[in-house]
C-alpha cells in the first residue's frame, strides 16, 4: 500500500504550519470550580429527600456536565510563527500590529467604556488582565482584538512586543465625559 499524500497548503488547517510560540487555554479559576462543586451539592440536596442514591448520581452528573461544558468551551490563545488564534478566530501574523497590555482598572476600562464596538472581543470573567492586539489588515474592518490572558506580557512578547515597554506603557484610558443638558448659570 502507498502512504497517504501529505496535505497540500489548501488541505492544511489554518495555523498548522509553524512552531507554537505561545499557548494558553483560559480555563476557569478555582472560584468557578468551587461553584461547579456547589452546584453538584445543591442538586444532591434537591433530590435527597426523594431518593438518596438517585440524588448522588444526579449531583455527580450535574457537576460533571457543568465542569465539562466550562472546560471544553474555554478558548485557546495560540501564537505560531505564521498565525494567531484567539478562540475560534484566526489571523495571519503579518496582519498583527502593536500589542498593548492592561491590568486592573485599565483592563476594566479597555473592555468597557473605551472599547470599540467593531473590535473582536474574547472575555472570560475569571481572567482579568487584557491584551489588545491591533489588526493591520486594510481589508478587515476590525480595528483590534481584545482578549483576556493570565500571562499577557508573555503573549505580547510572542507577538513581537517588548515586555519592558509594556510595563511602562500601560496607559490609563480616559473615560468618555458624559455631556449634561444643564445650562451654566451666569
Amino acid at each position: 500500500m502507498s502512504e497517504p499524500a501529505s496535505p497540500t497548503p489548501d488541505d492544511a488547517p489554518f495555523g498548522d504550519p509553524g512552531r507554537v510560540i505561545f499557548h494558553e487555554k483560559l480555563v476557569p479559576g478555582a472560584g468557578m470550580w468551587i461553584f461547579v462543586a456547589l452546584t453538584g451539592v445543591a442538586s444532591f440536596a434537591v433530590g435527597a429527600p426523594i431518593n438518596i442514591p438517585i440524588a448522588i448520581v444526579a449531583g455527580i452528573i450535574v457537576a460533571a456536565t457543568l465542569g465539562l461544558i466550562l472546560y471544553s468551551s474555554s478558548p485557546v490563545l495560540e501564537v505560531t510563527e505564521d498565525s494567531l488564534q484567539v478562540g475560534r478566530a484566526h489571523i495571519e501574523r503579518e496582519f498583527v500590529g502593536e500589542v498593548e497590555v492592561f491590568r486592573g482598572e485599565n483592563a476594566r476600562i479597555a473592555c468597557g467604556p473605551a472599547a470599540d464596538g467593531r473590535a473582536f472581543m474574547n472575555f472570560r470573567p475569571w481572567v482579568s488582565p487584557v491584551a489588545r492586539i491591533h489588526i493591520t489588515d486594510p481589508a478587515d474592518p476590525t480595528p483590534y482584538w481584545l482578549t483576556n490572558s493570565r500571562r499577557p506580557e508573555e503573549f505580547a512578547l510572542a507577538l513581537g512586543s517588548d515586555p519592558a515597554e509594556q510595563t511602562v506603557r500601560t496607559p490609563l484610558i480616559d473615560q468618555p465625559v458624559a455631556e449634561t443638558d444643564e445650562e451654566e448659570a451666569p
